[in-house]
C-alpha cells in the first residue's frame, strides 16, 4: 500500500470530520437510530468493542491505525491507563492527532508506523487497540503475528472490522487499490472465518466475536442524517464519501458485508 493512495482515500474522511466537528471517523454503533449524535456512536462503538478489557492505571494501550486519535484520546480520558501510544500510517493523520492532543493538555503519544511491523518492544503491551483499520492491510497474518508479540502474557488484542462472505463479489474493487483517488479504499477484505484462523495459527484465544452489522449500518444512518441536514453547500470536499458511506449502509444491511468485532487474548 502506498501513503499517496492511501492518503486519497482518507483526505476526504478529515474533511467531514473537521467539518462536523468530529473528533474520530469510525462508522459507530447505535442501539436505536436517533437516539445519539453520530460522534456518541462512535464512543459507544469504541466501548462496545473494549467491553469488559481490563485497562488500569499500569496499562499500555496500543491504539494501532489511530487515525486523527479519537478513540486513543476517549480511551484516555475514561481508563487513565499508564500510556497511549497512536500509531498511524499517514502522516497528516498523525499531525492532526497530535495537535488535538497538545491542545487538550493530554500525555497521548502518536507516531507514523506501519501496523504489518509495530514499532514497539516484545511483550510490552498490554492492549492492542484496532479498529476499522485492518482491512487495508494487504497482510493481516503479519499484522496479527505482531500483535502477539507486542502483547504481554494476558494481554488482549481488540479488533473490528468490516469483513465478507462474499469475497468474490469485491474483488474487482482491488483494480482501483493502486489508483490515487478517494475510491481506491485500498481494500484487503477477510471473512470471520479468516480472522477465526489466522487468531489460532498465532496460539491467540478468542474470548469474544459479536456482529453488529445492522448497529453500525442504523449509527451510519444518523450520521448521514446529520451531514444532511447542513445542506449540500456545507459538504464541500467530502460529498463523494457520503455517497460511500451511503453504499456501505446498503452493504451492511444487506449482508454482503458484515462489521464484527473480537476480542481475543494471548495466554503464553
Amino acid at each position: 500500500m502506498s501513503h499517496k493512495t492511501l492518503e486519497a482515500h482518507y483526505a476526504p474522511n478529515r474533511k467531514l470530520a473537521l467539518s462536523m466537528g468530529f473528533s474520530g471517523y469510525n462508522c459507530g454503533y447505535a442501539e436505536l437510530a436517533t437516539a445519539d449524535t453520530f460522534e456518541q456512536h462512535q464512543r459507544t462503538l469504541v466501548w462496545r468493542l473494549l467491553d469488559d478489557t481490563p485497562i488500569t492505571g499500569e496499562s499500555t494501550v496500543l491504539d494501532a491505525g489511530c487515525g486523527i486519535g479519537g478513540p486513543a484520546t476517549w480511551i484516555f480520558e475514561r481508563y487513565r491507563p499508564r500510556r497511549v501510544i497512536g500509531l498511524e500510517y499517514l502522516w497528516p493523520s498523525v499531525q492532526h492527532a497530535s495537535r488535538s492532543a497538545r491542545a487538550s493538555g493530554l500525555p497521548l503519544h502518536f507516531v507514523q508506523g506501519d501496523a504489518h511491523d509495530l514499532p514497539v518492544a516484545d511483550a510490552s503491551v498490554d492492549v492492542v487497540f484496532n479498529l476499522e483499520s485492518a482491512l487495508h492491510y494487504a497482510d493481516k497474518d503479519a499484522f496479527i503475528a505482531e500483535c502477539r508479540r507486542v502483547l504481554k502474557p494476558g494481554g488482549r488484542l481488540c479488533l473490528g472490522d468490516i469483513t465478507t462472505n462474499h469475497k468474490a463479489l469485491f474483488a474487482p474493487l482491488t483494480l482501483l487499490n493502486k489508483l490515487p483517488t478517494q475510491f481506491n479504499s485500498n481494500l484487503h477484505l477477510w471473512s470471520d472465518e479468516d480472522y477465526r484462523n489466522a487468531f489460532l495459527q498465532q496460539g491467540l484465544k478468542v474470548v469474544r466475536h459479536q456482529r453488529v452489522s445492522r448497529r453500525v449500518a442504523a449509527s451510519l444512518a444518523d450520521g448521514l442524517g446529520e451531514i444532511g441536514r447542513r445542506g449540500w453547500a456545507a459538504a464541500r470536499g467530502f460529498r463523494a464519501r457520503c455517497a460511500y458511506l451511503r453504499v456501505l449502509k446498503a452493504l451492511l444491511n444487506s449482508g454482503r458485508l458484515s462489521y464484527d468485532l473480537f476480542i481475543v487474548r494471548r495466554d503464553a
